[in-house]
This record gives structure tokens, sequence and C-alpha cells, in this order.
């Protein structure tokens, strides 16, 4: 059994309803620190909801209501008095669609540490850098940093806003369909650089694509119409999966 001090993020009985549609169905589970965690599952089985449920994304959609518990770092962060801005610098979230600010690749990446309270150059061109870095773009846009973000490849916008996501200095990064769209090679260099993330954070990654999954994580939740039908080390689900839907799925016979 997972020891409480080896979980980052901890789901209990989670069960979340938009109107009368219910999106998830008493999920359970358990996310530990520096490793890379999967979420697969057909259409409409609840991955980006239970995505947005981790750092409050689903405050902003009306009508929705929850029951259950999500707990980082033991703390509850569907409590009344959860901070839920802080909450959203701990756990980034990056959609499947880039979405760079109108401005400056360099702008793009200071903006929000200035916006809170990082002030000077020299502080926020280091932040820029090594958020550049760790999203492995730092090589192909620093000579280019005054030059509008919307310039730069699909590819390249995502691992932008992958950076931009590192800049507020997160614990948590959510992923939801990064390459969704992207061609082979800007797919290989977002799986690349996750692998050297998960090394300073825990992430969490939704993916339709299976052998996605079964590349890029340590561990995965099989999804079904809001259950959890399997959760194990991806090796072992994809060789040896232990729920027969979890082996129609990844080989393709349904989803």
């Amino acid at each position: 059994m997972t020891q409480e001090s080896e979980i980052k993020i901890r789901i209990e009985d989670l069960s979340f309803f938009f109107g009368d549609f219910q999106a998830l169905d008493g999920v359970t589970l358990a996310i530990q620190p520096q490793e890379i965690f999967g979420l697969m599952g057909p259409a409409k089985s609840g991955k980006s909801t239970l995505l947005r449920v981790l750092n409050r994304m689903c405050d902003l959609i009306v009508g929705v209501r929850m029951t259950g518990g999500v707990w980082l770092d033991g703390e509850d962060i569907l409590a009344p008095d959860c901070d839920v801005v802080g909450l959203r610098r701990r756990v980034g979230l990056v959609l499947s669609r880039p979405t760079p600010l109108p401005r400056s690749i360099y702008e793009n990446l200071a903006l929000a540490p200035r916006l809170a309270g990082k002030k000077g150059r020299n502080a926020l061109d280091e932040v820029v850098e090594a958020s550049l870095k760790a999203a492995q773009l730092w090589g192909e846009v620093k000579d280019r940093l005054q030059e509008s973000a919307l310039k730069l490849s699909g590819g390249q916008q995502q691992r932008l806003c992958l950076a931009r996501t590192l800049a507020m200095e997160p614990e948590v990064i959510l992923l939801d369909e990064p390459t969704s769209g992207l061609d082979p090679i800007s797919t290989a260099k977002i799986e690349a650089t996750l692998l050297q993330l998960k090394n300073d954070y825990t992430i969490v990654l939704v993916s339709n694509n299976t052998k996605q999954i079964a590349r890029a994580t340590d561990r995965v939740a099989f999804l079904l119409m809001g259950h959890i039908i399997e959760i194990g080390d991806t090796k072992q689900v994809f060789t040896v999966p232990a729920d027969q839907k979890t082996d129609d799925y990844i080989s393709g016979r349904f989803g």
C-alpha cells in the first residue's frame, strides 16, 4: 500500500455532475510525486473533467456540483476556504490547443511572474531562460525573444505554453491532449520534454493516443463512462490488463 508521504494528489470517491449529467462516478486514485500519471479512455469518459477538478478550473462552469474529496500534499483543495488562485499557481494546466498571448515570446513568459510580484529585469530574464530551457525551446528562440509568439510553429507554441506554465513555478503540471494536431516530430519533442520534467514535477497527462500513454507514462488509469476500470503500472496495464474492457480499448476494439 502506498504511504501517505508518497502521495502528491489523493482523490477519494469523487463524483462530478454537470446539471443532471454525471461525468465522474466514485473516482478514487493516488498520484505519486515525480511521476507521469496517464489518464486514458474514450471520449466522454471523464478524463478532462478530472483534470479540471485538480486545479479547480471546474469552478468556472455554471451548474456543476461535486462530492468526495481531493487533497494536494494533504490539503483539501475542495474546501470552501481553499486559496484557488494559489492552487492554480501550484497546479498548472496546459490545454490541447496552444494559446500564446499576442505578445512577444519574452512577455508570454514574463507577464505572469511579474503580476505575481517578481520584479527586476534580471530576475525576469532568469525566469524566461530557465522556463524555455526546461521546455526544450531555448535553443530555438533565444535570438527571437522580442518576436511575436504567434510566429512560432504549432509545436513551438505548445512548448511555449508549457514554458509559460513552468514560469509560475508549479508543483504539478496537468496536460490535456498536449500533442493533438501536432506532427510526429513535435509530438516526440513534447514527450521528451515531459520525461525530463518529471525529475522535478508531478505530471498528469490526458491523451486519447494509447501509444503515447504507453511511451510517456509511469502509471495509468483507464476511465470509461466516468468510472475507473483499471489503475496500474503502465507496462503491466498494456501487457497484462486485468480487465477485458481495458484490453479491448488499448487493442482498438472500441474508443
